[in-house]
């Protein structure tokens, strides 16, 4: 996955460096288009909006193929294109320009169009568009048909996927070699609906690579953890959460219960005194152990191979004498919800003084993130990528930082993309899950990076098979986990070409 930045950059590679010719770019970028328009549009009127730059190139190759198959094509072209442009190769197709187009020529355009191809503006556009293309956008969305955009919805910034001005609500939006960045982040993600990749002919992306990488079913399956025939419940991976302080019995026993569902061997909860019974007759697989005796609490850590401490912990002084506690521990921990919380008032230390003891695990949702880097909300949301890398560097621990979509920032500056948007994962208690989750995967020996990589996509997944979308509970997720985990591939795509890489569903 690439910034509109790097794609520039990989660009000037392949034609400069490796000696690909940019027609040939071009050439396969445009056929991957007619394919899939082809595809969705299989008869009707098709309008390609081709603008000055490349994109409006690979629109114009996209209109010279569907014209030789026997399509209804019409190009509109927006700013300056050569005339007749050498790219039609001779074949004479209706075009109109923008500019001597009044609004209701233009509308009629648009109107009854089976499919709109957006090539109007590219990669590298920074801010609102402007007039003519400004124009052509809106009369577009005006038009409410079908719409496919190539490489990035035209108005959407492929770095941040800020919009800054009118942008286009693509139904599919087309990448060439690599998904940009700008597509999967808010609120560009919205615009970009469903998310196809196409292979194109780009070389390898050689060194330095991709900075940020996208979690797709694909990645996943290589990371998740296989048992031996051979072994038991502490080689499996011992966890134990810490949580459930008064009146929030609840938040540790779904951490619990999405530890032992993705596969930790063995699972214990410690806890509020009071809330024995209600854990002990609701995760019956859980040895609980209290929360005030700290001699107890520490063995349990120390004989555990991943700790989850906050969900539902409170930040009463028994609470933060047991973060403190498991702080001093030499093994993987998750530190989540109140365990940020305490950490954001420096309680027992500030989130600076994590590094040391063993790798760490962050989950700050937005308003947990603004407390630990002391900013507004908005100001941190308005540049996620670059927030959850400031975490992660400042506290020398691996960041996941929840969200639409969620992200997972290393150390070193690497950066993860959850590849599954959906609005039915926005209800109370999927924090828990997914920190229970994190902790149970790393039990079983996966690095932070890729736990919590992991536990994004199978919670994601998990949510989804359930079936029950805007209806979903947090407590419906954890038993859909051992399905998510045996999956062997998601929904594939139904996209019948072999020059497709990656096909995301619209969010939800």
């Amino acid at each position: 996955m690439v910034t509109g930045s790097e794609a520039a950059d990989f660009d000037r590679r392949a034609m400069e460096g490796v000696g690909v010719p940019e027609a040939a770019l071009m050439e396969s970028a445009g056929r991957a288009a007619a394919d899939l328009a082809d595809h969705l549009a299989p008869r009707g009127r098709v309008v390609l909006v081709a603008g000055s730059g490349n994109n409006g190139g690979d629109a114009v190759v996209a209109a010279r193929t569907l014209a030789a198959r026997g399509r209804d094509v019409q190009v509109l072209t927006v700013g300056s294109r050569p005339d007749p442009d050498p790219l039609l190769h001779g074949w004479s197709l209706s075009r109109a320009p923008i500019e001597e187009m009044d609004p209701d020529a233009l509308a009629r355009v648009f109107d009854g169009a089976a499919l709109v191809v957006d090539g109007i503006l590219g990669t590298g556009i920074r801010g609102a568009p402007r007039s003519p293309a400004d124009r052509v956008i809106r009369a577009l969305g005006a038009g409410g048909g079908a719409v496919l955009a190539l490489d990035v919805p035209s108005g959407v910034d492929a770095d941040t996927g800020a919009v800054a001005g009118d942008a286009v609500d693509a139904t599919v939006t087309l990448c060439f070699g690599w998904p940009k960045l700008g597509v999967l982040l808010e609120p560009g993600r919205r615009r970009a609906g469903r998310v196809v990749a196409a292979e194109i002919g780009f070389p390898p992306p050689g060194d330095p690579g991709f900075r940020t990488r996208l979690l797709t079913p694909a990645w996943l399956r290589g990371v998740v953890p296989h048992r031996d025939p051979d072994t038991h419940k502490n080689r499996v991976g011992a966890v134990v959460v810490v949580g459930g302080g008064p009146g929030m019995a609840g938040a540790a026993v779904l951490a619990g219960r999405a530890a032992l569902r993705v596969g930790a061997g063995f699972v214990r909860v410690a806890g509020g005194a009071a809330n024995r019974e209600v854990v002990q007759a609701t995760l019956p697989d859980a040895p609980f152990v209290p929360l005030h005796d700290l001699q107890a609490l520490g063995e349990a850590v120390e004989s555990s191979r991943a700790v989850v401490v906050g969900p539902g912990l409170g930040t009463a002084p028994e609470a933060v004498a047991a973060l403190a506690r498991v702080l001093e521990a030499p093994v993987p921990v998750v530190l989540d919800a109140d365990a940020l919380n305490l950490l954001s008032a420096g309680r027992p230390r500030s989130v600076t003084e994590l590094a040391g003891a063993g790798p760490r695990v962050l989950t700050p949702h937005p308003g947990e993130m603004a407390r630990l880097l002391d900013g507004a909300v908005a100001d941190l949301e308005a540049r996620r990528p670059d927030t959850a890398r400031r975490l992660a560097r400042e506290s020398g621990a691996t960041v996941v930082y929840k969200g639409t979509p969620s992200l997972v920032a290393s150390p070193d500056e690497a950066l993860d993309v959850s590849g599954i948007a959906s609005s039915d994962l926005a209800v109370a208690g999927m924090g828990d899950v997914l920190a229970g989750s994190i902790g149970g995967l790393l039990a079983q020996g996966l690095g932070p990076r890729d736990a919590a990589g992991a536990a994004l996509l199978l919670g994601a997944r998990a949510a989804l098979r359930t079936g029950l979308g805007a209806g979903l509970a947090a407590s419906d997720v954890p038993d859909a986990l051992p399905g998510a985990l045996t999956e062997v591939d998601g929904r594939g795509p139904d996209l019948p070409f072999p020059w497709v890489t990656l096909d995301l569903d619209a969010p939800r």
